[in-house]
């Protein structure tokens, strides 16, 4: 059956989504239905006749990529094996699975993800004779991968700093690992190396489709422009009102960059809201409309005026806690779902103390951002030993399992091993097999030495990958590992070991659904996929602004609505324009309320060094139209009512 865009979208939807050839700008503000257009003009493509293998659809989280995905093969009753909707990093991945080789990898290689870059640049310090102490590993990360894409250089540096750089950037090479950079770094390094591999893929890839373009880098915007220079069928769909991610290298001028490499684009504005009421988008038009370097456009929506914004002034930080975990449990008492709310801060600092209010009022909660399931550090023991499996070279996971659990293999052992692997350009798994059968250890160490790597060949000749992980937890003992660190605590050992036992049962089921896979596959599939919470349906979200990104809630709070906190001071002294990000940021945070939007100040609050701070309410505050807000006298009314309710239900309680 034919699609009729024209009865199934508003009118600029079903224009942008009919253009399906040459490139495109579609500027989509906030709650304008984008990602129904966007599968709507991907089935239209195919409905044309385009074929599925031909089409490539870029966005930025793994749940946006598979939303995506899901709403086509609805939409079109179709598999669609061929169909690539996926995120950059994965697409990036994709590519270097299959063209890495021209570049002297193996095709096995090892995603490192930051926890393991890094225990990589630790294992730089030493190996270069520094001392660990001296430097900030996760400062030294990020101005690594700063450089490592362009962003910054090192004419403020050291030369120590220089050269464990530099020992970094072999290291990754010589143990045949790449990170999160190198998944669009290495693709455009290939690309340039390599022309007939980019005209294979362009040839591949004839049209092209990018989600929240203003969040695109100039790396990410360089590798899919080069893709789509010889057939220009790039359609980029953004919103520079919402362009919040500068710190992590996005750049929303990318929008001037696509017009100009494309001037003979089309270009349409979906401006009509379908997510919140007519009194939260006007805030959100006053508030973004002092930003000057923008694309014109107001939100509308034909929805109603719905309530007045509600803006409280509390003494203390706990009081705005107190205060917001009180009005959910009124509102639920009223009817409300824990999900419909959701609390945005400026800084995770703000979190603890919302948290601990919801905790001791029984509100079940979650915080985007929290730890995630592979972050814990039983899983990344397990994940260790997987990773040293698929890839013998991986230096960096087997320091982690070597002496996990303790194996009486010392740390002037590991010295002489790494020593000699330095020395012989080998890596540490082959200079252990080598020094085995030397002199240089002591026997009891060679012993233990032995006993592993007799355990590592055991599991990759004769252990199925539906097994591996309950084998290797026997083999280890890990759980009496366990017990010996927790005597007192069997439900925490109880706990990791249920956690290990998930791991299996994905990794089983995963292997089930892809019986093509490899454990390989599976170990980068996890460096790219961010922990969910199955129960999230029934828990209030408490997040910063930037996590909020892409979400809506029917009930919005903001916590700290103060100056020095948004705008950020340190952000500010940094740099002074930053102002236009940190009017953005609280935008997007407005724009997440569907329809009642509550904004929080306190007079005093505690800061991270526990001093007592006196604030002020947020400059934006002033940016919001009067008419828009309850007023001081509404409010008392409000409160008297709320009163009047909770005394009722105490009484109801009791009497009963």
């Amino acid at each position: 059956m034919a699609i009729n865009l024209r009865q199934l979208l508003n009118k600029e939807q079903a224009d942008a989504a009919e253009t399906i050839s040459g490139p495109l700008l579609i500027i989509a503000g906030a709650g304008s239905g984008k990602t129904r257009m966007i599968t709507y003009r991907i089935a239209k493509m195919l409905e044309s006749g385009i074929k599925e293998e031909n089409i490539l659809a870029l966005t930025f989280t793994n749940k946006a990529a598979k939303e995506m995905s899901d709403r086509i093969r609805e939409l079109t009753k179709k598999k669609l094996k061929n169909l690539t909707t996926t995120t950059f990093h994965s697409f990036g991945l994709i590519l270097l699975k299959k063209y890495i080789h021209h570049l002297g990898y193996h095709n096995n290689f090892s995603l490192y993800d930051a926890n393991d870059n890094q225990a990589l640049i630790k294992n730089c310090i030493i190996s270069l004779g520094y001392q660990i102490p001296d430097y900030n590993i996760y400062t030294l990360a990020s101005l690594f991968s700063d450089v490592k894409t362009g962003r910054k250089d090192f004419s403020d540096t050291d030369s120590a700093v220089r050269e464990i750089y530099n020992e970094w950037i072999l290291s990754q090479k010589a143990y045949n690992v790449v990170d999160f950079d190198d998944l669009i770094l290495l693709p455009i390094k290939i690309f340039e190396k390599k022309p007939f591999v980019l005209e294979e893929v362009q040839e591949r890839y004839r049209y092209i489709l990018v989600d929240e373009f203003q969040d695109t880098s100039l790396l990410q915007y360089k590798m899919v422009s080069m893709i789509a220079k010889k057939y220009r069928n790039l359609a980029v769909v953004g919103d520079d009102d919402q362009s919040i991610y500068s710190w992590r290298g996005a750049n929303y001028e990318n929008i001037r960059m696509f017009e100009r490499d494309f001037p003979e684009r089309k270009e349409f504005k979906l401006e009509q809201n379908y997510r919140s009421s007519a009194t939260i988008l006007k805030a959100a038009n006053a508030v973004i409309k002092h930003n000057t370097e923008r694309k014109d456009k107001v939100l509308w929506t034909e929805s109603s005026e719905g309530a007045e914004i509600s803006i409280r002034h509390h003494e203390t930080g706990e009081e705005e806690a107190s205060f917001i975990a009180e009005d959910i449990k009124r509102k639920v008492r009223s009817g409300e779902k824990f999900s419909s709310f959701g609390i945005l801060v400026r800084t995770n600092s703000l979190l603890t103390q919302i948290e601990n209010n919801l905790m001791e009022n029984s509100i079940p909660h979650r915080i985007s951002g929290g730890q995630s399931f592979y972050d814990r550090r039983e899983i990344r023991d397990i994940l260790c030993y997987l990773k040293v499996l698929t890839n013998l070279k991986d230096d960096v996971s087997l320091l982690r399992i070597i002496n996990t659990p303790r194996r009486g293999i010392g740390r002037t052992s590991i010295e002489k091993i790494r020593e000699y692997a330095d020395k012989n350009f080998k890596s540490l798994y082959e200079s252990i097999n080598d020094l085995i059968l030397s002199d240089t250890l002591q026997e009891r160490t060679k012993k233990a030495l032995l006993s592993f790597t007799q355990l590592l060949k055991k599991w990759k000749e004769s252990t199925t990958l539906q097994n591996l992980v309950g084998t290797i937890i026997n083999d280890i003992a890990y759980r009496n590992m366990l017990m010996e660190e927790y005597p007192e605590s069997p439900k925490t050992v109880e706990y990791k070991m249920m956690g290990i036992h998930i791991l299996a049962d994905r990794i089983a089921k995963y292997l089930e659904r892809n019986p093509d896979a490899t454990l390989s596959d599976y170990i980068n599939l996890t460096a790219l996929t961010s922990d969910d919470d199955e129960d999230k349906d029934q828990k209030v979200s408490l997040m910063t602004m930037h996590a909020s990104k892409g979400l809506e809630f029917d009930i919005v709070y903001i916590a700290g609505m103060e100056d020095d906190i948004i705008p950020s001071k340190r952000s500010l002294e940094e740099n002074p324009d930053n102002i236009f990000e940190e009017r953005r940021l609280f935008y997007v945070a407005i724009t997440r309320a569907r329809r009642e939007l509550i904004i929080n100040t306190a007079q005093k609050r505690v800061n991270s060094m526990g001093e007592v701070k006196t604030a002020l309410p947020s400059r934006f505050l002033e940016e919001i139209p009067t008419s828009l807000l309850m007023d001081e006298e509404k409010m008392k009314e409000e409160s008297l009512k709320n009163n009047v309710d909770t005394l009722r239900n105490l009484l109801k309680k009791y009497s009963s």
